[in-house]
C-alpha cells in the first residue's frame, strides 16, 4: 500500500512540474509568493514555512490514503515551486478565483475528501 502511495505522489508530482516547466515562460502564468489560491501572501515567509511544517505534522497523523496522497503531491509541488522559482507558478484561471494550478486543486480534493470521510465516520479512511 505505501509503495503504490509513494509512487502516486511522484507522478502527480512530476506531472504537475511537467505543466509548470511547458509553461513557465509563457504568458498564462504567474508567480504566487502565497499558499493555496494565493493565500496567505501578505504572511512573513517564517510564518509560511512554520504553516506548511504545522500542517505535514497534522498529516503525517492520518492512514496513507488516497486524501492524503493528494495533500502530500500538491504541497510537495508547490514546495518545489518555491525553492527553484521563488514563489508557485499558478497558470489556470477562473473568473471568480486568484490563479491556481494542478497541486492547488490536488490538495483541495484531498481536503474534501477528508472533509468527507471524517463528517460520514468513515474511520477506515482517516
Amino acid at each position: 500500500m505505501r509503495l503504490k502511495w509513494i509512487s502516486s505522489v511522484v507522478c502527480l508530482v512530476l506531472l504537475d512540474q511537467g505543466i509548470k516547466e511547458l509553461l513557465v515562460n509563457s504568458e498564462f502564468r504567474v508567480i504566487n509568493s502565497g499558499a493555496a489560491l494565493g493565500l496567505g501572501g501578505a504572511w512573513p515567509q517564517f510564518w509560511q514555512w512554520l504553516m506548511m511544517v504545522l500542517l505535514l505534522g497534522l498529516l503525517l497523523k492520518f492512514k496513507f490514503n488516497w486524501q492524503t496522497g493528494l495533500i502530500t503531491a500538491g504541497g510537495l509541488a508547490n514546495l518545489i515551486d518555491r525553492v527553484r522559482w521563488g514563489g508557485v507558478v499558478d497558470y489556470l484561471a477562473l473568473s471568480l478565483l486568484p490563479r491556481f494550478n494542478l497541486a492547488d486543486c490536488l490538495i483541495l480534493a484531498g481536503l474534501i475528501g477528508l472533509m468527507y470521510s471524517f463528517v460520514n465516520g468513515s474511520k477506515n479512511n482517516l
